[in-house]
């Protein structure tokens, strides 16, 4: 008879483990607090035309970050007849005052004659417009 008590002690003993184990298991994969994640960016379309080193500019959009800061893309058309890479700015201005250089750059090579969006950023802090645009590639 001890040895039957003996066994069911180390069952009750292993099953009361097995639940603290499961409990600590739950209590760890419960979310923490939420985080407040800033709103994503509001981009607005900038008049924005131009080409540098056959790469053409279509297109621009600009906007606050979410947290105070220019983010942006651009549309670009390589025009070259070789794929190529590129790194953009993008310099904004406000009634004749640069406020923004943003940067963007493209690392897997463009067809000659394909399109494609750039995104942009360290744009320094947010300046509302309308902007005046400056389009310039600085590696051909």
């Amino acid at each position: 008879m001890p040895g039957v008590v003996r066994r069911a002690g180390f069952r009750v003993l292993g099953v009361v483990a097995l639940i603290a184990l499961l409990g600590f298991g739950l209590h760890l994969s419960r979310p923490a607090e939420p985080v407040l994640v800033p709103a994503g960016p509001s981009l607005v379309d900038v008049p924005a035309r131009g080409s540098d080193r056959q790469w053409e500019l279509s297109g621009a959009r600009v906007g606050d970050d979410g947290t105070g800061f220019f983010t942006g893309e651009i549309t670009v058309t390589n025009r070259a007849d070789r794929a190529r890479t590129g790194l953009f700015r993008l310099t904004l201005s406000v009634g004749g005052t640069k406020v923004a250089d943003l940067f963007g750059q493209v690392r897997s090579a463009v067809a000659p004659e394909e399109t494609v969006v750039v995104e942009l950023g360290l744009g320094g802090g947010f300046v509302p417009g309308p902007y005046a645009v400056e389009f310039h590639e600085a590696f051909a």
